[in-house]
């Protein structure tokens, strides 16, 4: 009887400890943009961009790109907009390659 109470009571705790802890991958929407992150998907993202602070400012230079692109005057024969895809892919690609241990790849 002992030994099925302590069993019982280390499969309870060890249900606890597994609920506790928050979720170790992130979904691709969240990665590409099109989905704000939960609390515990914006904990895990701030914990790579802390570790990784180079890709971190790579991500808002290109940002900051994008921002006085989008206020130049002209569309410059159509190339303003080839040059505003381009950097929302280079920044994409930059959030993969930051977050790629918190998603699964799916492509």
């Amino acid at each position: 009887m002992k030994k099925f109470a302590l069993l019982f009571l280390v499969f309870i705790a060890s249900l606890s400890f597994s609920y506790a802890q928050p979720p170790q991958n992130i979904g691709i929407e969240v990665i590409i943009g099109t989905r704000q992150p939960s609390p515990s998907e914006a904990q895990l993202m701030r914990a790579e961009e802390a570790n990784h602070p180079n890709i971190t400012n790579a991500m808002h230079d290109i940002e900051k790109s994008m921002k006085s692109l989008d206020a130049a005057p002209s569309d410059f024969g159509g190339h303003k907009a080839q040059a505003q895809s381009d950097l929302k892919q280079a920044w994409i690609s930059l959030r993969k390659a930051l977050y790629f241990r918190l998603y699964k790849d799916t492509h």
